[in-house]
């Protein structure tokens, strides 16, 4: 049965920062709350080792994570309208292979400003956290507690300028050009041209519109396909696209 989030946008209030996205490695509608899990959403859609993503994970049952918060001494979450014990939930839970071996990795993200010390509101955010680390440790999982400070943030800002192409789907007819096009923008390039002019280059060569080339430009990105530096800078239309890895080694020539 396919996967569903404990919580969807609409069931909770929001600054504007949630996100609703079809996903690459699932074909189903994700749901985040905040930039902080989308951004490493990202990361994990574009990471070979990781196989499905679940967001919005319930810790159930929450008996547990309630004996957990009375064994711990800290209020456990509650609803405030009812003041029923609430259900806590992880906000990503990502499967990850690595050889034949398959093991959870479950990231608690947050702004890096909630947890300071310096916060007033930092100290219980962070009994509610310990609540999410005990019920995941009883459960051999690699929890981690990731901020926004400990993004990549370059690689962020490309990954998602270059996403839209990925969920293209009335392009996917472009599939079978990509390999074309890897071939033709690794002759076109040079360390000198732009983005775009790369991309005018090869829609003349391959007898393709820009936003077809762009399509393609990203897929071959997203794919892996096109050895590109996402680290290097945040790429725009008039940046120079920075290859890993030079033009005679790669297996096109």
């Amino acid at each position: 049965m396919a996967y569903k989030p404990f919580f969807y946008i609409r069931d909770i209030p929001s600054d504007g920062r949630s996100t609703a996205l079809e996903g690459l490695k699932i074909p189903r509608t994700h749901h985040y709350f905040s930039d902080v899990e989308y951004h490493y959403h990202l990361l994990a859609e574009y990471s070979d080792e990781v196989i499905e993503i679940r967001e919005q994970y319930a810790l159930l049952p929450y008996e547990e994570t309630k004996l957990i918060a009375d064994r711990l001494r800290i209020a456990h979450p509650i609803y405030s309208a009812t003041k029923a014990q609430r259900v806590i939930t992880s906000d990503l839970v990502l499967s990850v292979k690595r050889g034949d071996e398959v093991f959870l990795v479950v990231l608690c993200c947050k702004v890096a400003s909630d947890v300071d010390p310096s916060n007033p509101e930092a100290a219980r955010t962070l009994e509610k956290i310990l609540l999410e680390k005990v019920y995941w440790e009883a459960r051999n999982a690699e929890w981690r507690l990731v901020t926004d400070k400990m993004l990549p943030e370059n690689k962020v800002h490309n990954l998602d300028f270059f996403r839209g192409s990925m969920v293209s789907w009335e392009r996917d007819y472009l599939n079978s050009k990509i390999a074309d096009f890897v071939q033709t923008a690794l002759a076109i390039w040079n360390d000198c041209i732009s983005l775009n002019d790369l991309l005018v280059t090869a829609s003349l060569q391959l007898n393709l519109d820009r936003d077809e080339c762009f399509c393609l430009l990203g897929r071959s990105i997203w794919t892996k396909a096109l050895p590109v530096d996402l680290d290097s800078g945040k790429f725009d239309h008039e940046d120079k696209l920075p290859l890993l890895i030079a033009l005679e080694a790669t297996c096109f020539n």
